[in-house]
């Protein structure tokens, strides 16, 4: 049997895992759902280990793609967690978020945006929101059959890293956004006349973390994304880029985040790119194709 050597994404994940299973154990009399967290991360853990297992002991194509996409499958538990611990160990801080967009706009971005917010365009924001989840896939497919598969996991770490510095972001700052704190300022809910409604409800319903505003992690990963298909397909990127700069914009029209996230969002992008190639040194942008 080779020898197990873990790739770098798997060693973030694996040690980040490990923190917040220390992050868990130091809080546990303030989580009282604290079993369900450790076996969220026993699991998670548990399954990462086994696919690296199998691609180390049977290297087929198979195993060797399981393991590949592995870091992105494993994200959705690991948000979901803190769902079980943010609100446990920080009170929300929405006054500070909401006090700094006042004072850089001198109006609550929200509120002011909705005269601008017309059904239809509701439902363009709602459709490209959404499309945050598919983002980081579409690029990575592209980068599978192209056969860059170097470039596929410095991909991965990089997004990783991005998910990883918002969660940490969560943690230290959460808070609900402006959907639920400045409600009441606003003249009527967000509604769109074809599909928004139903998007925004279905996202609501299937979001167990919903302390996850600052950083703007849709509006971090989607940078990250763009920037390597800028740098690996340019016209993929021509495709992408109109629907990211939609999915960013929605992330304040839908009144999911303070304007204070989406700049911390670039920040956090700038971030975990840095990180990532300064972590990967070797990584070589090949051509781009046209």
């Amino acid at each position: 049997m080779r020898k197990i050597k873990l790739k770098k994404v798997e060693r973030l994940y694996l040690y980040f895992i490990l923190g917040l299973c220390a992050l868990t154990v130091i809080n546990l009399p303030r989580l009282p759902q604290w079993p369900v967290v450790l076996l969220i991360y026993g699991l998670t853990m548990a399954g990462y280990l086994l696919v690296i297992l199998l691609d180390t002991r049977w290297p087929y194509k198979f195993f060797e793609l399981l393991r590949r996409w592995a870091p992105y499958a494993g994200i959705l538990p690991v948000f979901q967690s803190l769902g079980y611990i943010t609100h446990h160990i920080r009170p929300d801080l929405d006054r500070y978020l909401i006090a700094i967009d006042y004072r850089l706009f001198g109006a609550h971005p929200t509120v002011w945006l909705e005269r601008f917010s017309p059904p239809w365009f509701v439902d363009v924001l709602a459709l490209a929101y959404s499309s945050y989840y598919f983002l980081p896939v579409v690029l990575a497919l592209f980068l599978h059959f192209d056969r860059k598969h170097h470039e596929l996991e410095h991909l991965f770490l990089a997004i990783t890293i991005g998910f990883f510095l918002s969660y940490v972001g969560y943690l230290l700052v959460p808070a609900i956004g402006p959907r639920f704190t400045l409600n009441d300022l606003q003249a009527a809910p967000v509604k769109g006349w074809l599909w928004a409604n139903r998007i925004l409800d279905v996202l609501n319903a299937h979001e167990f973390n919903k302390r996850d505003c600052f950083p703007s992690g849709h509006t971090g990963i989607t940078l990250i994304v763009l920037y390597y298909a800028h740098a690996h397909h340019r016209k993929l990127f021509a495709f992408l880029l109109p629907v990211g700069v939609l999915l960013i914009m929605a992330t304040v029209f839908l009144r999911l985040h303070y304007v204070v996230d989406v700049i911390f969002g670039f920040v956090l992008a700038a971030l975990a790119v840095l990180i990532a190639e300064t972590w990967n040194p070797h990584f070589i942008r090949h051509t781009v194709r046209e």
